[in-house]
């Protein structure tokens, strides 16, 4: 299910359509966008059943530009920019994909679940799994195994894994939550389970100049403390500002699990 937001508008929407691209659109027709959702193909780039082309778009994954072979399916992915009025096709300027968590996983293959980097992962019958994970299930993996996670938080901060593959060579731990109970003094926050210390790290998007509870941010590290559950944090950068503006504030799109529901009038 997805909420688009349109105008100040909130509509509860089912589904969107795709095929095309906007080449033959006009540019008047043409209205900022900024999407958030799974990668559901490639051919350009899918993303809540829109097409964007992505022939002249930056792609990054992680911090780190990419080529589009870098990005798979099953993977969230932030697209901004263009969206054609009449045929609602899209052209992108930009796609980011930012793993909920790469770390060492801790397998319950009876629960079918995982922990990394104290983040609870569900897995669930429409997790993608990477080829290089074989078979490709939980059982394809050991115990401390580095892994990257794509997914949609529930209200618990629980992730249920859209896409799980292994990790690059060398590449950063990384964490993406809210945070809380910040502590200024000792430089140390939470991202659910996991406690990271701060003190050394580079932060960006912060105007108080430090995190603040419930900011949603990205961490990154290289030394994690399995016994405290510690990450000490390289880098600290707000992570939802990105979502906050569409190349005009015209349209919005947030790919979801819906986490609240009390009534159809609520």
């Amino acid at each position: 299910m997805k909420i688009r937001i349109v105008a100040l508008a909130a509509v509860l929407v089912l589904g969107a359509c795709g095929g095309g691209s906007m080449s033959g659109g006009s540019a008047t027709n043409a209205v900022g966008v900024a999407t958030s959702g799974v990668i559901s193909a490639f051919g350009s780039v899918f993303v809540n059943g829109v097409r964007y082309d992505i022939t002249a778009a930056r792609l990054q994954k992680n911090g780190k530009s990419v080529m589009q072979s870098a990005l798979a399916v099953g993977e969230v992915a932030l697209v901004h920019g263009k969206q054609d009025r009449a045929s609602g096709q899209g052209s992108a300027e930009s796609v980011d994909v930012e793993d909920n968590v790469i770390g060492p996983a801790a397998i319950n293959v009876v629960a079918n679940t995982l922990t990394v980097l104290g983040q609870q992962v569900i897995v669930t019958a429409n997790t993608s799994f990477a080829a290089s994970i074989v078979p490709g299930d939980l059982s394809g993996l050991l115990t401390d195994d580095l892994i990257e996670v794509s997914g949609l938080v529930d209200a618990s901060g629980a992730i249920t894994a859209t896409r799980i593959g292994r990790a690059e060579a060398g590449e950063a731990l990384q964490a993406l939550g809210a945070v809380a109970h910040l502590d200024a003094a000792a430089h140390t926050f939470m991202i659910n389970g996991l406690k990271v210390e701060f003190s050394t790290a580079t932060l960006e998007g912060f105007a108080p100049g430090q995190p603040a509870d419930a900011d949603v941010v990205i961490v990154r590290g290289t030394a994690f403390d399995a016994a405290t559950v510690t990450l000490t944090a390289t880098e600290v950068r707000r992570a939802d500002s990105e979502r906050s503006a569409a190349g005009g504030g015209e349209r919005v799109e947030q790919e979801g699990l819906v986490t609240r529901f009390v009534s159809a009038t609520d």
